[in-house]
């Protein structure tokens, strides 16, 4: 089915529309891409299928299933957060939508707002709300460790690290909680640009230092111990007539390999950056917001036009293009093998060949849609839909 999307997609994607759902607006801008007809190489089996709540409905909320601890982890917007085994059988169910904290804004109805998140460590399981709340799950029974208010919504994954988690918020606040106590370490604030788009790149922890993409166009280095800034180099100038022309956020977390740092903003490049110099290797056209996947010596990249790419990270040159999925809502990639995976908003699955980019293979999910990218184990591929479905299949 064919589906007019980009008004509405962008403008649910702009801070300041934090009750946005997906399809809302019958302006026909753009048009979705058919599904691509083509012979299946394989077929791929389901191991397991079980739900988690709501899912996230027809929010952003761009939250992923995590495998940890011979679990799997998953949550839904309004507040259900479980554990299953690595065969689908629940361990425990944690409700969040029942923390008194959720009825601290104005009009607001017993709803969790679950939005950035999971991460596991310290055998504890890590996340943040739109209620500007900060949990911490013991991993074995669910219950909650502790809980910490900070300065605004918190949309993206915490990073955690040298008993530390930290986060950042939809109103450009970096925090810094005690990973066991939830206790605050330090908070810095950020400037924001007028407008800026309704998600946030996960930080990355690494050799002590944070790694943030930012809503200015811009990836900063800071001292992990005090959040004092210690580096910053631009991906993105605004440039344009409207405010919309001039959004340049960093809302993609950069893949580091070593020392080097792989990062891209909307409306900006992709770019290789030297952590040890400073210094910038190379620098390509690409506009995105999803997340960049890498294996061997490629990038995998989802453009804003759903548009994906495979790009030689040594060089930034472009290995193959896959422009079949335009305008279909695709996932961040994930690697599997030789293949390359991808949802979309109506709940297809592709494989892609890792080394052309041609399809190998597709299946349709789940009708409610993927939004975030297939978690890919040694013997599965866990997908998470936006009705909550939770599904294992298998990897071969």
């Amino acid at each position: 089915m064919v589906k007019a999307w980009r008004a509405a997609s962008l403008a649910c994607l702009l801070v300041g529309l934090s009750a946005c759902s997906l399809f809302n607006s019958e302006e026909d801008v753009v048009q979705m891409a058919p599904v691509p007809e083509f012979e299946n190489q394989f077929t791929v089996g389901k191991q397991w299928e079980t739900r988690v709540g709501k899912g996230v409905d027809d929010y952003f909320s761009a939250l992923s299933p995590v495998v940890a601890y011979d679990s799997v982890f998953a949550a839904a917007r309004y507040g259900q957060v479980r554990a299953f085994d690595l065969e689908g059988k629940r361990l425990w169910d944690q409700d969040l939508s029942r923390v008194e904290s959720n009825n601290r804004f104005s009009g607001n109805t017993p709803n969790a707002r679950v939005s950035g998140g999971l991460t596991a460590a310290y055998r504890r399981i890590y996340l943040g709300t739109e209620n500007a709340d900060v949990f911490a799950l013991n991993a074995e029974t669910g219950e909650i460790v502790w809980q910490a208010e900070v300065a605004g919504e918190v949309l993206a994954a915490p990073a955690v690290e040298d008993s530390l988690v930290v986060v950042i918020t939809s109103n450009g606040h970096l925090v810094a909680l005690d990973a066991h106590s939830g206790e605050q370490k330090w908070d810095i604030k950020i400037d924001q640009p007028a407008l800026s788009l309704r998600s946030k790149a996960p930080p990355i922890i690494s050799n002590g230092a944070i790694i943030l993409g930012r809503s200015d166009g811009k990836i900063g280095l800071y001292l992990l111990e005090s959040g004092q800034l210690l580096f910053e180099t631009k991906l993105a100038q605004p440039k344009g007539s409207t405010e919309i022309d001039r959004i340049v956020d960093v809302d993609s977390k950069p893949a580091l390999i070593g020392s080097q740092l792989y990062a891209v903003a909307y409306n900006g490049n992709l770019i290789s950056v030297n952590l040890r110099s400073g210094e910038e290797d190379w620098k390509r056209s690409y506009s995105a917001y999803q997340n960049i996947a890498s294996s061997g010596l490629n990038l995998f990249v989802t453009d804003v036009s759903d548009n994906v790419y495979s790009i030689e990270r040594n060089n930034g040159i472009e290995k193959w293009t896959q422009g079949a999925l335009s305008y279909r809502i695709v996932t961040a990639p994930a690697v599997d093998g030789n293949k390359v995976l991808v949802g979309d908003s109506e709940g297809y699955l592709y494989w892609l060949d890792r080394e052309t980019g041609e399809f190998a293979s597709k299946m349709l999910v789940d009708k409610s849609g993927l939004y975030v990218a297939p978690v890919v184990t040694s013997d599965k591929i866990i997908l998470q839909t936006r009705s909550g479905k939770l599904i294992a299949l298998d990897r071969s």
